[in-house]
Protein backbone atom coordinates (compact mmCIF):
# COMPACT_ATOMS: atom_id res chain seq x y z
CA UNK A 1 0.00 0.00 0.00
CA UNK A 2 0.85 3.64 -1.15
CA UNK A 3 0.46 5.92 1.65
CA UNK A 4 -0.07 9.69 1.31
CA UNK A 5 0.85 11.28 5.12
CA UNK A 6 0.55 14.58 6.17
CA UNK A 7 3.88 15.51 8.31
CA UNK A 8 2.86 18.11 9.96
CA UNK A 9 -0.39 16.13 11.86
CA UNK A 10 0.81 12.65 11.53
CA UNK A 11 -2.68 12.14 9.54
CA UNK A 12 -2.97 9.40 6.86
CA UNK A 13 -4.44 11.61 3.74
CA UNK A 14 -5.23 9.27 0.99
CA UNK A 15 -3.49 5.54 0.14
CA UNK A 16 -3.08 3.84 -3.12
CA UNK A 17 -2.79 0.30 -4.16
CA UNK A 18 0.51 0.02 -6.45
CA UNK A 19 -0.06 -0.80 -10.08
CA UNK A 20 0.01 -4.36 -11.26
CA UNK A 21 2.31 -5.90 -13.70
CA UNK A 22 -0.50 -5.23 -16.65
CA UNK A 23 -1.11 -1.73 -15.91
CA UNK A 24 2.93 -1.16 -15.62
CA UNK A 25 3.66 -3.06 -19.06
CA UNK A 26 0.32 -0.31 -20.66
CA UNK A 27 2.24 2.49 -19.72
CA UNK A 28 5.29 1.35 -21.24
CA UNK A 29 4.02 0.45 -24.73
CA UNK A 30 2.29 4.11 -24.31
CA UNK A 31 5.02 5.65 -23.89
CA UNK A 32 7.07 4.15 -26.55
CA UNK A 33 4.71 4.38 -29.16
CA UNK A 34 3.91 8.44 -27.98
CA UNK A 35 7.98 9.04 -28.17
CA UNK A 36 8.56 6.90 -31.45
CA UNK A 37 5.94 9.88 -32.47
CA UNK A 38 7.04 12.90 -30.66
CA UNK A 39 10.22 12.48 -31.84
CA UNK A 40 9.30 13.86 -34.94
CA UNK A 41 7.84 16.60 -33.82
CA UNK A 42 9.29 20.26 -34.89
CA UNK A 43 11.19 21.94 -32.50
CA UNK A 44 8.03 24.67 -32.46
CA UNK A 45 5.23 21.84 -31.42
CA UNK A 46 7.74 20.84 -28.53
CA UNK A 47 8.51 24.28 -26.52
CA UNK A 48 4.52 25.09 -27.76
CA UNK A 49 3.77 22.38 -24.95
CA UNK A 50 6.81 23.54 -22.75
CA UNK A 51 5.09 27.02 -22.49
CA UNK A 52 1.63 25.54 -22.05
CA UNK A 53 2.78 23.62 -18.94
CA UNK A 54 4.53 26.68 -17.49
CA UNK A 55 1.16 28.58 -18.14
CA UNK A 56 -0.37 25.40 -16.46
CA UNK A 57 1.74 25.45 -13.83
CA UNK A 58 1.24 28.73 -12.99
CA UNK A 59 -2.98 28.52 -13.40
CA UNK A 60 -2.77 25.63 -10.89
CA UNK A 61 -0.10 27.50 -8.46
CA UNK A 62 -1.83 27.68 -5.07
CA UNK A 63 -3.44 24.21 -5.54
CA UNK A 64 -0.46 22.61 -6.28
CA UNK A 65 1.60 24.80 -3.65
CA UNK A 66 -0.88 23.81 -0.52
CA UNK A 67 -0.71 19.76 -1.97
CA UNK A 68 3.18 19.94 -1.94
CA UNK A 69 3.02 21.57 1.82
CA UNK A 70 0.29 19.10 2.85
CA UNK A 71 2.36 15.97 1.79
CA UNK A 72 5.66 16.71 2.28
CA UNK A 73 5.94 19.70 4.85
CA UNK A 74 7.09 22.73 2.64
CA UNK A 75 6.15 25.69 3.96
CA UNK A 76 3.64 27.38 1.48
CA UNK A 77 5.52 30.18 0.55
CA UNK A 78 8.84 27.92 -0.82
CA UNK A 79 5.83 25.18 -2.36
CA UNK A 80 4.96 28.53 -4.20
CA UNK A 81 8.28 29.06 -5.47
CA UNK A 82 8.54 26.05 -6.06
CA UNK A 83 6.03 26.03 -8.45
CA UNK A 84 7.17 29.11 -10.37
CA UNK A 85 10.64 27.81 -10.42
CA UNK A 86 8.89 24.76 -12.83
CA UNK A 87 7.45 27.25 -14.74
CA UNK A 88 10.85 29.37 -15.35
CA UNK A 89 12.91 26.29 -16.36
CA UNK A 90 9.76 24.95 -19.22
CA UNK A 91 10.15 28.55 -20.61
CA UNK A 92 14.04 28.32 -20.43
CA UNK A 93 13.71 25.42 -22.43
CA UNK A 94 11.15 26.47 -24.60
CA UNK A 95 13.05 29.70 -25.54
CA UNK A 96 16.18 27.74 -25.87
CA UNK A 97 15.33 24.26 -27.19
CA UNK A 98 16.36 25.16 -31.05
CA UNK A 99 19.25 26.48 -30.43
CA UNK A 100 20.38 23.74 -28.25
CA UNK A 101 19.42 21.74 -30.74
CA UNK A 102 21.20 22.65 -34.01
CA UNK A 103 23.52 20.70 -35.67
CA UNK A 104 27.13 21.29 -35.43
CA UNK A 105 29.15 22.18 -38.78
CA UNK A 106 32.75 21.19 -37.72
CA UNK A 107 34.28 20.37 -41.01
CA UNK A 108 33.13 21.03 -44.21
CA UNK A 109 32.03 16.98 -44.50
CA UNK A 110 31.49 16.26 -40.59
CA UNK A 111 28.78 17.82 -38.43
CA UNK A 112 27.38 16.55 -35.31
CA UNK A 113 24.03 16.21 -34.93
CA UNK A 114 21.92 15.03 -31.69
CA UNK A 115 18.80 12.99 -31.41
CA UNK A 116 16.85 11.30 -28.39
CA UNK A 117 17.67 8.48 -26.50
CA UNK A 118 13.82 7.20 -26.05
CA UNK A 119 11.81 6.59 -22.87
CA UNK A 120 13.30 7.75 -19.50
CA UNK A 121 12.87 6.31 -16.28
CA UNK A 122 12.52 9.34 -13.53
CA UNK A 123 12.51 8.20 -10.21
CA UNK A 124 12.34 11.28 -8.34
CA UNK A 125 12.62 12.13 -4.32
CA UNK A 126 9.85 13.31 -2.26
CA UNK A 127 11.61 16.37 -0.92
CA UNK A 128 11.15 18.72 -3.98
CA UNK A 129 8.18 16.43 -5.81
CA UNK A 130 7.72 18.86 -8.48
CA UNK A 131 11.01 20.71 -9.24
CA UNK A 132 12.98 17.54 -9.11
CA UNK A 133 10.68 16.26 -11.89
CA UNK A 134 9.83 19.29 -14.39
CA UNK A 135 14.05 20.16 -13.79
CA UNK A 136 14.33 16.58 -15.34
CA UNK A 137 11.47 16.78 -17.63
CA UNK A 138 11.59 19.96 -19.68
CA UNK A 139 14.86 19.42 -21.39
CA UNK A 140 13.49 16.00 -22.02
CA UNK A 141 10.97 16.76 -23.84
CA UNK A 142 12.25 19.58 -25.59
CA UNK A 143 14.92 16.49 -27.15
CA UNK A 144 12.04 14.46 -28.43
CA UNK A 145 12.02 12.32 -25.57
CA UNK A 146 9.94 10.75 -22.84
CA UNK A 147 9.56 9.33 -19.72
CA UNK A 148 8.15 7.05 -16.76
CA UNK A 149 7.89 8.59 -13.38
CA UNK A 150 8.43 6.37 -10.12
CA UNK A 151 7.71 9.14 -7.45
CA UNK A 152 8.47 8.80 -4.02
CA UNK A 153 5.72 6.58 -2.97
CA UNK A 154 5.33 9.55 -0.02
CA UNK A 155 4.55 12.17 -2.70
CA UNK A 156 1.52 9.88 -4.56
CA UNK A 157 -0.61 12.73 -5.07
CA UNK A 158 1.98 14.71 -6.15
CA UNK A 159 2.77 12.35 -8.85
CA UNK A 160 -0.64 12.54 -10.17
CA UNK A 161 -0.82 16.08 -9.79
CA UNK A 162 2.23 15.78 -12.20
CA UNK A 163 0.20 13.38 -14.46
CA UNK A 164 -2.85 15.57 -14.35
CA UNK A 165 -0.71 19.28 -15.35
CA UNK A 166 1.28 17.65 -18.17
CA UNK A 167 -2.52 16.49 -19.73
CA UNK A 168 -4.00 20.06 -18.94
CA UNK A 169 -1.34 21.54 -21.19
CA UNK A 170 -1.78 19.14 -24.00
CA UNK A 171 0.91 17.03 -23.55
CA UNK A 172 0.66 13.75 -26.22
CA UNK A 173 -1.10 11.16 -24.04
CA UNK A 174 1.41 8.31 -23.14
CA UNK A 175 4.41 10.17 -23.55
CA UNK A 176 5.55 10.65 -19.90
CA UNK A 177 3.59 7.54 -17.89
CA UNK A 178 3.16 7.86 -13.82
CA UNK A 179 3.55 4.68 -12.43
CA UNK A 180 2.44 4.21 -8.65
CA UNK A 181 4.79 1.22 -7.72
CA UNK A 182 6.68 -0.10 -4.74
CA UNK A 183 10.43 -0.14 -4.55
CA UNK A 184 10.68 -3.51 -5.57
CA UNK A 185 9.10 -3.23 -8.97
CA UNK A 186 11.96 -0.13 -9.86
CA UNK A 187 14.04 -3.06 -11.13
CA UNK A 188 11.77 -4.77 -13.75
CA UNK A 189 11.31 -1.15 -14.91
CA UNK A 190 15.56 -0.65 -15.58
CA UNK A 191 15.60 -3.96 -17.72
CA UNK A 192 12.77 -3.33 -19.58
CA UNK A 193 13.77 -2.92 -23.43
CA UNK A 194 11.49 -0.11 -23.65
CA UNK A 195 13.49 1.62 -21.19
CA UNK A 196 16.18 3.73 -22.78
CA UNK A 197 18.25 5.53 -19.63
CA UNK A 198 17.66 6.30 -16.50
CA UNK A 199 17.87 9.57 -14.23
CA UNK A 200 17.75 9.02 -10.66
CA UNK A 201 17.99 11.97 -7.56
CA UNK A 202 18.23 10.24 -3.90
CA UNK A 203 20.67 8.98 -1.79
CA UNK A 204 24.35 7.48 -2.30
CA UNK A 205 22.67 4.04 -1.21
CA UNK A 206 20.20 3.81 -3.33
CA UNK A 207 21.77 5.15 -6.49
CA UNK A 208 24.57 2.26 -6.35
CA UNK A 209 21.91 -0.19 -6.39
CA UNK A 210 20.07 1.99 -9.23
CA UNK A 211 23.14 2.31 -11.06
CA UNK A 212 24.66 -1.55 -10.92
CA UNK A 213 21.21 -2.48 -12.26
CA UNK A 214 20.76 -0.03 -14.86
CA UNK A 215 25.34 -0.80 -15.52
CA UNK A 216 23.85 -4.21 -16.15
CA UNK A 217 21.72 -3.41 -18.68
CA UNK A 218 24.22 -1.17 -20.47
CA UNK A 219 21.37 1.58 -19.96
CA UNK A 220 22.68 5.28 -19.75
CA UNK A 221 22.26 7.36 -16.17
CA UNK A 222 22.14 10.28 -14.77
CA UNK A 223 22.77 9.83 -10.55
CA UNK A 224 22.44 13.01 -8.62
CA UNK A 225 23.37 12.03 -4.81
CA UNK A 226 23.49 12.94 -1.40
CA UNK A 227 25.26 16.08 -0.25
CA UNK A 228 27.80 17.34 2.51
CA UNK A 229 28.23 21.02 1.34
CA UNK A 230 30.59 23.31 2.87
CA UNK A 231 29.73 26.44 3.56
CA UNK A 232 33.60 28.05 4.11
CA UNK A 233 33.33 31.54 5.66
CA UNK A 234 36.85 32.85 5.96
CA UNK A 235 38.31 35.97 8.16
CA UNK A 236 38.17 38.29 5.45
CA UNK A 237 34.14 37.46 4.39
CA UNK A 238 31.21 40.31 5.19
CA UNK A 239 30.22 38.14 8.26
CA UNK A 240 26.94 39.45 8.90
CA UNK A 241 25.72 38.36 5.05
CA UNK A 242 27.68 35.13 5.46
CA UNK A 243 25.20 34.46 8.42
CA UNK A 244 21.86 35.64 6.77
CA UNK A 245 22.83 33.73 4.26
CA UNK A 246 24.01 30.32 6.11
CA UNK A 247 20.73 30.93 7.71
CA UNK A 248 18.64 30.15 4.37
CA UNK A 249 21.94 27.64 3.08
CA UNK A 250 20.78 25.32 5.98
CA UNK A 251 17.13 25.80 6.77
CA UNK A 252 15.59 26.07 3.15
CA UNK A 253 12.89 23.45 2.94
CA UNK A 254 13.81 22.54 6.40
CA UNK A 255 17.16 21.17 5.87
CA UNK A 256 15.88 18.47 3.43
CA UNK A 257 18.01 19.19 0.30
CA UNK A 258 21.05 17.58 -1.24
CA UNK A 259 22.59 20.92 -1.34
CA UNK A 260 21.86 22.66 1.93
CA UNK A 261 25.11 23.57 3.65
CA UNK A 262 25.66 21.13 6.49
CA UNK A 263 29.17 22.13 7.08
CA UNK A 264 29.52 25.69 8.31
CA UNK A 265 33.37 25.71 7.85
CA UNK A 266 34.70 28.60 9.69
CA UNK A 267 37.81 30.03 9.96
CA UNK A 268 39.05 30.36 14.00
CA UNK A 269 39.78 33.83 13.98
CA UNK A 270 36.09 34.90 13.48
CA UNK A 271 34.32 31.59 14.27
CA UNK A 272 32.87 33.32 17.77
CA UNK A 273 31.41 36.29 16.41
CA UNK A 274 29.64 34.34 13.15
CA UNK A 275 28.49 31.40 15.31
CA UNK A 276 26.54 34.88 17.35
CA UNK A 277 25.36 36.21 14.03
CA UNK A 278 24.01 32.21 12.83
CA UNK A 279 22.18 31.76 15.93
CA UNK A 280 20.78 35.13 16.57
CA UNK A 281 19.47 35.01 12.62
CA UNK A 282 18.07 31.35 13.72
CA UNK A 283 16.00 32.66 16.16
CA UNK A 284 13.91 34.30 13.55
CA UNK A 285 12.77 31.41 11.89
CA UNK A 286 8.84 30.73 12.78
CA UNK A 287 8.49 26.72 13.50
CA UNK A 288 4.94 25.96 12.45
CA UNK A 289 2.31 24.69 10.25
CA UNK A 290 3.35 24.91 6.51
CA UNK A 291 0.26 25.96 5.21
CA UNK A 292 0.86 29.27 7.24
CA UNK A 293 2.67 31.84 5.05
CA UNK A 294 4.35 32.80 8.72
CA UNK A 295 6.41 30.02 8.67
CA UNK A 296 9.55 29.43 7.34
CA UNK A 297 10.16 25.46 9.19
CA UNK A 298 7.82 22.93 8.90
CA UNK A 299 8.05 19.37 9.66
CA UNK A 300 10.22 16.88 8.24
CA UNK A 301 8.82 14.64 5.71
CA UNK A 302 8.85 11.23 7.96
CA UNK A 303 8.80 10.14 11.36
CA UNK A 304 12.02 8.05 10.52
CA UNK A 305 13.44 10.75 9.19
CA UNK A 306 13.45 12.51 12.21
CA UNK A 307 14.82 9.33 14.34
CA UNK A 308 17.74 9.35 12.27
CA UNK A 309 18.68 13.06 12.85
CA UNK A 310 17.97 12.88 16.19
CA UNK A 311 20.45 10.27 16.41
CA UNK A 312 23.96 11.62 14.51
CA UNK A 313 22.79 15.09 16.80
CA UNK A 314 23.06 12.71 20.30
CA UNK A 315 26.10 10.73 18.77
CA UNK A 316 28.03 14.08 17.78
CA UNK A 317 27.46 15.55 20.91
CA UNK A 318 28.67 12.64 22.72
CA UNK A 319 31.55 12.61 20.91
CA UNK A 320 32.60 16.33 22.16
CA UNK A 321 30.90 18.99 20.01
CA UNK A 322 28.58 21.61 21.77
CA UNK A 323 25.01 21.97 21.67
CA UNK A 324 24.45 25.50 21.38
CA UNK A 325 20.41 25.46 20.29
CA UNK A 326 17.86 23.27 19.52
CA UNK A 327 19.08 19.29 19.22
CA UNK A 328 15.50 17.72 20.30
CA UNK A 329 12.41 16.70 18.43
CA UNK A 330 8.80 19.00 18.81
CA UNK A 331 5.12 17.78 17.96
CA UNK A 332 2.46 17.00 17.33
CA UNK A 333 3.59 15.72 13.61
CA UNK A 334 7.40 15.34 12.79
CA UNK A 335 8.71 18.54 13.64
CA UNK A 336 12.55 18.73 14.73
CA UNK A 337 14.07 22.35 16.64
CA UNK A 338 16.59 24.36 14.82
CA UNK A 339 19.36 22.49 15.97
CA UNK A 340 23.23 24.43 15.99
CA UNK A 341 26.13 21.84 16.59
CA UNK A 342 29.45 23.63 17.35
CA UNK A 343 33.12 22.27 17.07
CA UNK A 344 32.30 19.91 15.35
CA UNK A 345 35.21 17.98 14.22
CA UNK A 346 35.96 14.42 11.39
CA UNK A 347 35.36 11.70 12.72
CA UNK A 348 31.87 12.78 13.97
CA UNK A 349 28.20 12.23 12.64
CA UNK A 350 27.62 14.76 11.66
CA UNK A 351 30.94 15.75 9.59
CA UNK A 352 30.96 12.48 8.30
CA UNK A 353 27.52 11.76 7.36
CA UNK A 354 24.85 13.77 5.54
CA UNK A 355 22.37 15.29 8.30
CA UNK A 356 18.56 15.63 6.28
CA UNK A 357 17.02 18.14 8.32
CA UNK A 358 17.45 21.50 10.59
CA UNK A 359 21.06 20.67 12.34
CA UNK A 360 24.31 23.02 11.65
CA UNK A 361 27.14 21.80 12.02
CA UNK A 362 29.88 24.16 12.45
CA UNK A 363 33.46 22.98 12.01
CA UNK A 364 36.41 26.00 13.15
CA UNK A 365 39.60 25.79 10.77
CA UNK A 366 43.04 27.39 11.35
CA UNK A 367 43.23 29.35 8.76
CA UNK A 368 41.96 29.68 4.70
CA UNK A 369 43.99 26.13 4.01
CA UNK A 370 42.70 23.79 6.79
CA UNK A 371 39.01 24.96 5.70
CA UNK A 372 39.59 23.88 1.99
CA UNK A 373 40.98 20.46 3.48
CA UNK A 374 37.86 20.04 5.59
CA UNK A 375 35.79 21.12 3.19
CA UNK A 376 37.12 18.48 0.91
CA UNK A 377 37.00 16.26 3.83
CA UNK A 378 34.56 14.52 2.65
CA UNK A 379 33.00 11.54 0.40
CA UNK A 380 30.23 13.84 -1.21
CA UNK A 381 30.97 16.39 -3.72
CA UNK A 382 27.64 18.04 -4.42
CA UNK A 383 28.11 22.18 -3.87
CA UNK A 384 29.99 24.61 -2.06
CA UNK A 385 29.87 28.21 -0.77
CA UNK A 386 32.80 30.16 -0.16
CA UNK A 387 32.68 33.12 1.83
CA UNK A 388 35.82 35.88 0.97
CA UNK A 389 37.35 38.41 -0.64
CA UNK A 390 36.39 38.85 -4.43
CA UNK A 391 40.39 38.90 -5.19
CA UNK A 392 41.02 35.48 -3.16
CA UNK A 393 38.28 33.94 -4.56
CA UNK A 394 39.43 32.55 -8.04
CA UNK A 395 42.15 31.00 -6.62
CA UNK A 396 40.57 28.94 -3.58
CA UNK A 397 37.71 27.74 -6.21
CA UNK A 398 39.85 25.83 -8.09
CA UNK A 399 41.11 23.93 -5.42
CA UNK A 400 37.28 22.92 -4.36
CA UNK A 401 36.04 19.42 -5.07
CA UNK A 402 32.59 19.95 -6.42
CA UNK A 403 30.34 20.08 -9.22
CA UNK A 404 29.60 23.64 -8.28
CA UNK A 405 30.77 26.46 -6.28
CA UNK A 406 29.02 29.71 -5.25
CA UNK A 407 31.15 32.35 -4.16
CA UNK A 408 29.56 34.33 -1.50
CA UNK A 409 26.14 33.32 -2.35
CA UNK A 410 24.12 29.79 -1.38
CA UNK A 411 24.36 27.25 -3.54
CA UNK A 412 21.08 26.91 -5.83
CA UNK A 413 20.17 25.36 -8.95
CA UNK A 414 19.78 27.59 -12.11
CA UNK A 415 17.76 26.31 -15.81
CA UNK A 416 21.03 27.75 -17.19
CA UNK A 417 23.36 26.07 -15.51
CA UNK A 418 24.23 22.46 -15.41
CA UNK A 419 23.78 20.69 -11.77
CA UNK A 420 25.53 17.69 -10.53
CA UNK A 421 28.05 15.80 -8.48
CA UNK A 422 31.31 14.47 -7.97
CA UNK A 423 32.37 11.60 -5.60
CA UNK A 424 29.73 9.94 -3.96
CA UNK A 425 27.48 12.39 -4.88
CA UNK A 426 26.80 10.76 -8.44
CA UNK A 427 27.60 11.76 -12.05
CA UNK A 428 25.95 13.62 -15.08
CA UNK A 429 24.31 16.97 -15.10
CA UNK A 430 20.91 18.38 -15.35
CA UNK A 431 19.75 21.64 -16.32
CA UNK A 432 21.75 24.36 -18.96
CA UNK A 433 22.88 22.61 -22.17
CA UNK A 434 24.44 19.55 -20.72
CA UNK A 435 21.52 18.64 -19.03
CA UNK A 436 19.72 17.77 -22.13
CA UNK A 437 22.35 16.30 -23.94
CA UNK A 438 22.56 13.81 -21.20
CA UNK A 439 19.52 11.22 -22.91
CA UNK A 440 20.27 12.21 -26.14
CA UNK A 441 22.54 10.29 -28.82
CA UNK A 442 25.31 12.21 -30.05
CA UNK A 443 25.86 11.54 -33.70
CA UNK A 444 28.92 12.38 -35.83
CA UNK A 445 27.69 12.61 -39.60
CA UNK A 446 30.28 12.95 -42.32
CA UNK A 447 29.05 13.66 -45.70
CA UNK A 448 31.80 13.83 -48.91
CA UNK A 449 28.88 16.26 -50.80
CA UNK A 450 29.60 19.51 -51.97
CA UNK A 451 29.02 22.34 -49.04
CA UNK A 452 25.59 22.63 -48.07
CA UNK A 453 22.81 24.72 -50.71
CA UNK A 454 20.50 26.78 -48.55
CA UNK A 455 16.82 26.73 -49.84
CA UNK A 456 14.33 29.19 -48.34
CA UNK A 457 10.84 29.04 -49.87
CA UNK A 458 8.78 32.22 -49.09
CA UNK A 459 6.43 30.79 -46.92
CA UNK A 460 8.95 29.43 -44.86
CA UNK A 461 11.57 30.10 -42.43
CA UNK A 462 13.56 26.41 -42.52
CA UNK A 463 16.54 25.76 -44.37
CA UNK A 464 17.18 22.72 -46.04
CA UNK A 465 21.14 22.24 -46.36
CA UNK A 466 22.01 18.82 -46.55
CA UNK A 467 21.60 18.74 -42.70
CA UNK A 468 23.34 21.42 -40.94
CA UNK A 469 20.58 22.65 -39.35
CA UNK A 470 20.84 26.37 -39.90
CA UNK A 471 17.61 28.40 -39.77
CA UNK A 472 17.42 31.77 -42.41
CA UNK A 473 14.61 33.88 -43.54
CA UNK A 474 15.34 35.51 -46.90
CA UNK A 475 17.26 39.52 -47.13
CA UNK A 476 18.01 42.00 -48.86
CA UNK A 477 21.01 43.75 -47.78
CA UNK A 478 23.61 44.34 -44.94
CA UNK A 479 25.16 47.54 -42.69
CA UNK A 480 29.04 47.73 -43.04
CA UNK A 481 30.75 48.66 -39.91
CA UNK A 482 34.29 49.69 -39.38
CA UNK A 483 34.81 46.12 -38.20
CA UNK A 484 32.91 44.32 -41.07
CA UNK A 485 33.69 45.39 -44.53
CA UNK A 486 31.05 43.59 -47.03
CA UNK A 487 29.49 44.13 -49.97
CA UNK A 488 25.64 43.96 -50.38
CA UNK A 489 23.32 44.68 -53.55
CA UNK A 490 20.67 43.78 -55.80
CA UNK A 491 21.45 42.86 -59.39
CA UNK A 492 18.74 42.37 -62.57
CA UNK A 493 18.75 40.10 -65.44
CA UNK A 494 16.56 40.18 -68.02
CA UNK A 495 14.82 36.80 -69.15
CA UNK A 496 16.96 34.37 -71.05
CA UNK A 497 20.28 35.95 -69.94
CA UNK A 498 23.23 33.92 -69.25
CA UNK A 499 26.09 35.38 -66.51
CA UNK A 500 29.17 33.60 -67.32
CA UNK A 501 31.26 31.26 -65.30
CA UNK A 502 33.13 33.16 -62.62
CA UNK A 503 33.73 32.97 -59.10
CA UNK A 504 35.10 35.52 -56.34
CA UNK A 505 37.55 35.83 -53.85
CA UNK A 506 35.99 37.12 -51.02
CA UNK A 507 34.96 34.51 -48.39
CA UNK A 508 31.71 33.27 -48.84
CA UNK A 509 28.32 34.64 -50.77
CA UNK A 510 24.87 34.64 -50.18
CA UNK A 511 22.19 35.02 -53.02
CA UNK A 512 18.57 35.35 -52.84
CA UNK A 513 16.80 34.71 -56.37
CA UNK A 514 13.41 36.68 -57.04
CA UNK A 515 12.71 34.91 -59.87
CA UNK A 516 13.24 31.07 -61.57
CA UNK A 517 17.25 30.70 -62.54
CA UNK A 518 19.26 27.69 -62.73
CA UNK A 519 22.74 27.66 -61.21
CA UNK A 520 25.76 25.88 -61.87
CA UNK A 521 28.21 25.71 -59.11
CA UNK A 522 31.47 24.10 -58.91
CA UNK A 523 29.90 22.06 -61.87
CA UNK A 524 26.36 20.68 -59.75
CA UNK A 525 23.85 21.89 -61.41
CA UNK A 526 20.64 23.51 -59.19
CA UNK A 527 17.20 24.66 -60.30
CA UNK A 528 16.17 27.73 -58.26
CA UNK A 529 12.75 28.80 -57.79
CA UNK A 530 11.40 32.37 -56.88
CA UNK A 531 12.54 32.72 -53.45
CA UNK A 532 15.05 30.43 -52.83
CA UNK A 533 18.62 31.28 -52.36
CA UNK A 534 22.68 29.67 -52.47
CA UNK A 535 25.94 29.93 -51.35
CA UNK A 536 28.86 30.09 -52.94
CA UNK A 537 32.77 29.67 -51.35
CA UNK A 538 35.28 31.67 -52.29
CA UNK A 539 36.99 30.90 -55.45
CA UNK A 540 34.42 28.40 -56.50
CA UNK A 541 33.66 29.13 -60.43
CA UNK A 542 29.57 29.26 -60.78
CA UNK A 543 27.32 31.00 -63.18
CA UNK A 544 23.34 31.48 -62.98
CA UNK A 545 20.78 31.59 -66.26
CA UNK A 546 17.58 33.06 -66.19
CA UNK A 547 14.86 30.47 -67.15
CA UNK A 548 11.93 32.36 -65.91
CA UNK A 549 9.37 34.39 -68.41
CA UNK A 550 10.38 37.28 -66.08
CA UNK A 551 13.70 39.26 -65.00
CA UNK A 552 16.08 37.76 -63.06
CA UNK A 553 16.66 39.75 -59.82
CA UNK A 554 19.60 38.04 -57.62
CA UNK A 555 19.61 40.19 -54.00
CA UNK A 556 23.72 39.18 -52.87
CA UNK A 557 25.70 39.83 -49.86
CA UNK A 558 29.51 38.82 -50.23
CA UNK A 559 30.73 38.57 -46.49
CA UNK A 560 33.85 38.79 -44.59
CA UNK A 561 34.54 36.90 -41.45
CA UNK A 562 31.60 38.56 -39.47
CA UNK A 563 28.31 40.04 -40.85
CA UNK A 564 26.71 40.99 -37.36
CA UNK A 565 23.29 42.62 -38.98
CA UNK A 566 21.25 42.70 -42.24
CA UNK A 567 18.38 44.81 -43.02
CA UNK A 568 15.77 42.01 -43.96
CA UNK A 569 12.21 42.52 -45.21
CA UNK A 570 11.17 40.23 -42.30
CA UNK A 571 13.10 42.08 -39.60
CA UNK A 572 15.70 39.23 -38.72
CA UNK A 573 19.25 39.29 -37.54
CA UNK A 574 21.62 37.30 -39.46
CA UNK A 575 25.04 36.19 -38.63
CA UNK A 576 27.30 35.16 -41.78
CA UNK A 577 29.79 32.78 -40.77
CA UNK A 578 33.75 32.41 -41.39
CA UNK A 579 34.56 29.70 -44.07
CA UNK A 580 35.92 27.84 -41.39
CA UNK A 581 32.20 27.31 -39.94
CA UNK A 582 30.94 26.26 -43.05
CA UNK A 583 27.23 25.93 -41.87
CA UNK A 584 26.75 29.27 -43.88
CA UNK A 585 24.03 31.98 -42.40
CA UNK A 586 22.43 31.28 -39.10
CA UNK A 587 19.60 33.69 -38.07
CA UNK A 588 17.47 34.57 -34.92
CA UNK A 589 14.38 36.53 -34.82
CA UNK A 590 14.97 40.34 -33.24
Amino acid sequence: MIASINPATGEQLASFEPYDEDRVDRLLGAALVAQSNWRLTSVDERTALLQSIADTLRARKDGLAQLISTEMGKPITEAEAEIEKCAITCEYYAANAEGFLAAEQVTAQGRIEVEPLGVVLAVMPWNFPFWQFFRFAAPALAAGNGAILKHANTVPQCALAIESVLADAGMPSGLIGVALVETEQVAALITDHRIAAVTFTGSTEVGRIIATQAGRALKKQVLELGGSDPFVVLADADLAAAARAAVKARFLNTGQSCVNAKRLIVEESVADEFVGLFTAEIENLVVGDPLQRETTLGPLARDGLRDTLHDQVRRTVKAGATLVCGGAPAGPGYYYLPTVLDHVLPGMAAFDEETFGPVAAVVRAADADEAIRLANQTEFGLGASLWTSPERSADLVRRIDAGAVFVNAMVASDPRLPFGGIKQSGYGRELGVHGMREFMNVKTVWSPEPPPRLVIRPDQTEVFDRGSGVRTVPYVGAWNTDANRITTGTTIFAVGTEIPMHSHNVEESVLVFAGQATAVIDGERIDLEAGDATWVPAGVPHQFVNRGSDELVIYWVYGGRAVTRTMTATGVTVQHLSAADRGAVGASQK
